[in-house]
């Protein structure tokens, strides 16, 4: 995660430097695969979600299906790339909103065996009974991923990572307010397995088991991939600005 975080901001930095124009923002990222997440408004809890590739210089989409994000929807959080929508509510942490932005992909992972999930080509990490993921904002701790005991006491929230039901039999870490971590900003956003297709998350993105199954044997850490969350208005609005491709195509 710190080596793909490093990449990405080493680009957005030099980017910012030159001066280049904002439509070359997601093409000058090392991404060749994106995942943009469309939903019609801030306040619906429903989406689809487009996965491309990037072939001889052009995104192909491979494959879409239906999600759910935050029962509260969308709200702009902090990811690789600053966006500006004026009037779009703002990410808190405990506000039921799924982050809307760009972010990288950080870890994987699920109930079973790392053995049994080398077919993954992200890091794998089992969730565990002892993997939690803390969300109390006064923590050094906040918004990571750990065993409960490398942190002993020093938080006094957390998330639990096995859970009864199969929410995160599989999933994936969104670097959402990572690197430089805003205590408040939100924490603990994932993409995972959904309860049904009208029941809303705590801020994660969620979808049908066969649909997170497919897009974890098709992401690749060393394409350095990307999710795009937006509002379909502010994508259609946003894409050219910021080099994405049109939905669908």
């Amino acid at each position: 995660m710190k080596k793909l975080s490093l990449l990405l901001l080493t680009a957005l930095i030099a980017l910012l430097c030159t001066g280049q124009a904002s439509a070359q923002k997601i093409n000058a990222l090392p991404a060749k695969q994106l995942m943009v997440v469309v939903t019609d408004n801030w306040d619906t809890l429903q989406g689809k979600l487009y996965c491309y590739q990037k072939q001889h210089g052009k995104w192909v989409l491979k494959f879409s299906n239906a999600v759910v994000i935050g029962s509260k929807g969308l709200g702009v959080g902090d990811g690789v790339l600053p966006i500006n929508i004026p009037d779009a509510p703002v990410k808190k942490e405990g506000d039921k909103k799924s982050p809307a932005g760009i972010f990288s992909i950080g870890t994987a992972f699920g109930y079973a065996d790392a053995k049994n999930a080398t077919w993954i080509k992200n890091r794998y990490v089992k969730a565990s009974d002892t993997l939690i993921c803390v969300d109390d904002m006064h923590s050094p701790y906040y918004n990571t991923l750990l065993q409960r005991d490398t942190a002993k006491s020093a938080y006094n929230s957390h998330e639990e990572m096995l859970l009864k039901q199969n929410y995160y039999k599989w999933g994936l870490f969104i670097n959402h307010n990572t690197g430089n971590v805003v205590p408040g900003d939100g924490s603990c956003i994932f993409m995972h397995v959904w309860g049904s297709n009208t029941e809303g998350t705590d801020g994660c993105t969620a979808m049908a088991e066969p649909s997170i199954l497919r897009v974890l044997h098709w992401i690749n850490a060393s394409y350095h991939p990307l999710l795009v969350q937006l509002t379909r208005v502010d994508y259609l609005r946003l894409r050219k600005q910021l080099g994405l491709p049109g939905l669908g195509a």
